[in-house]
């Protein structure tokens, strides 16, 4: 039978799963066309996901190298249809699980929070200009619902939005900021350009500048109780 996760990165990470050193793994397939997205290989999806026979041998040898977390990332997870049973099964090993999602999937997200111990939520702009970046429609209820799940349950978690300059601008941070209220953290995360990105204008794009995401988070702050920037 086959597992919901692709592939994984060979190194462990400190900075993936705060707290935790982790092995992050990869699912494919993805409905958002993001111009910034930095894992755009993964979009495509093929009959190729790891077995749990296979996944069962890298979370062994993960265990006995002090691996203690494991954070599933995409792609969108929640397209995988046998995403409960993996995170079961990596949960009975003992290892604490972050999932990262873009939230269009309430109702997988809301089957799978019980094996997660933190989700990180992307929040990609205000929701009346999704369009802008994810390239395609978007159900707003249905980001609505996750962050309504996140924001009711017990998983601790962040909503977390790249700041790319000559997208958000500050009105955007301010509507989601509005969009946001309740949240217990929202991250502010700097964009980096890479040659690989969707949108080719992008590639060469200036880095957030430091004093345009500090002026952001400060705006922030007057909304909501942790802003962090990353």
């Amino acid at each position: 039978m086959k597992s919901a996760v692709f592939t994984y990165q060979k190194t462990e990470s400190t900075i993936d799963f705060e707290g935790r050193i982790a092995l992050v793994f990869f699912t494919q397939g993805c409905n958002f066309r993001c111009c910034y997205c930095h894992n755009p290989e993964l979009i495509p999806v093929k009959d190729n996901n790891m077995t749990f026979e296979q996944l069962g041998t890298i979370l062994e040898k993960a265990g006995d190298n002090w691996i203690d977390g494991i954070c599933i990332t995409g792609g969108e997870p929640t397209l995988q249809k046998a995403l409960p049973e993996t995170l079961s099964y990596i949960k009975k090993t003992g290892m604490d699980i972050k999932l990262d999602t873009q939230g269009s999937f309430p109702d997988m997200l809301d089957k799978v929070m019980q094996y997660c111990d933190y989700v990180a939520m992307d929040y990609k702009i205000s929701a009346d200009r999704y369009p802008v970046v994810t390239g395609v429609d978007i159900d707003k209820v249905s980001i609505a619902q996750s962050l309504n799940l996140l924001k009711k349950g017990s998983v601790e978690y962040e909503i977390r939005t790249t700041v790319v300059p000559g997208i958000h601008t500050e009105e955007d941070i301010k509507k989601i900021c509005s969009e946001l209220i309740g949240v217990r953290k929202f991250v502010l995360q700097t964009f980096i350009p890479r040659d690989n990105l969707p949108g080719k204008d992008l590639r060469t794009a200036e880095r957030t500048p430091v004093d345009m995401i500090e002026s952001f988070a400060e705006l922030c702050r007057g909304y909501l109780e942790q802003v962090v920037i990353r």
